[in-house]
């Protein structure tokens, strides 16, 4: 009897850690996506909350700088100088996304911003009929904040010492070590960045053409929406854009086959 209560247990123990084996690769992707479902509601939350705090700072602080020229005696009126109007809402503007895009850096790290500033008429602002304009002509000033990416090259195939770290803010196709560009890889805290993924989030998707201010969706020219019209941005004197471009890498890549990993996400804002 003490045998056959034995050999039961043991059968207990064989079906039950058959079980196991057959339940623990569900339990594995349920906590794999569930992970990943996380990380990526923390990419929204953080990449909405830079576009739309980056976009309202540069709206309020730099779109509407002007700079006058010095009166002159035999004249009332002051005169808008727009070089140096231009010049001072591109400095501000820079300042304010380098803020953004270090607590990009911080928290995300696979993530850049982009921003534009379109000013109607920067040297003469008045205009009196907006509702007939209906094409941007030669009014529309547009300043921009190119997109940096904080990374640091690594090259596999070359372990010299001449491969130095950068903050990136050129062509990421260029190469500084006798054209060994085959293999490198761009790694900052989001992990590496191939190159491709590197140069959609350096590429704004904010353009202007000369019906509205539109962005490219997906980096597709057909796959467009436009953000503003000419009458629009002539009634407002200003429109400030930020874009913030964020390449989420998933750990279950098949459970997320729907979701774009080469950088071509955009959270934007227009004011």
């Amino acid at each position: 009897m003490k045998h056959g209560h034995a050999e039961g247990h043991k059968g207990e123990y064989g079906g039950g850690l058959v079980e196991f084996c057959f339940v623990m690769p569900v339990l594995l992707l349920i906590a794999g996506a569930t992970v990943d479902l996380s990380r990526y509601m923390r990419y929204l939350q953080i990449t909405t909350f830079v576009s739309q705090e980056t976009a309202s700072q540069i709206y309020r602080q730099c779109s509407d700088i002007t700079i006058y020229d010095p009166p002159e005696l035999s004249t009332t009126g002051l005169q808008i100088n727009g070089g140096l109007t231009q010049q001072a809402v591109q400095s501000c503007v820079v300042r304010v996304q380098a803020a953004a895009q270090q607590l990009l850096d911080t928290s995300l790290g696979r993530a850049s911003v982009s921003s534009k500033v379109f000013r109607w008429n920067i040297e003469e602002p008045s205009v009196s009929d907006c509702n007939n304009v209906q094409t941007m002509g030669s009014n529309v000033t547009q300043i921009s904040a190119p997109a940096r990416v904080c990374e640091e090259d690594t090259d596999e195939e070359d372990d010299s010492p001449e491969n130095p770290n950068r903050v990136s803010g050129g062509n990421p196709s260029s190469s500084n070590n006798n054209g060994k560009e085959q293999g490198k890889k761009k790694r900052n805290k989001g992990g590496d960045i191939e190159d491709d993924v590197l140069e959609s989030l350096e590429k704004p998707g904010v353009e202007i053409f000369n019906d509205g201010i539109y962005q490219t969706l997906n980096g597709s020219f057909k796959g467009r929406r436009r953000l503003a019209t000419p009458s629009v941005l002539c009634q407002k004197g200003r429109i400030a854009t930020v874009e913030v471009g964020y390449a989420f890498q998933p750990t279950l890549l098949f459970l997320m086959t729907g979701l774009d990993t080469n950088g071509t996400q955009r959270e934007t804002t227009v004011l």
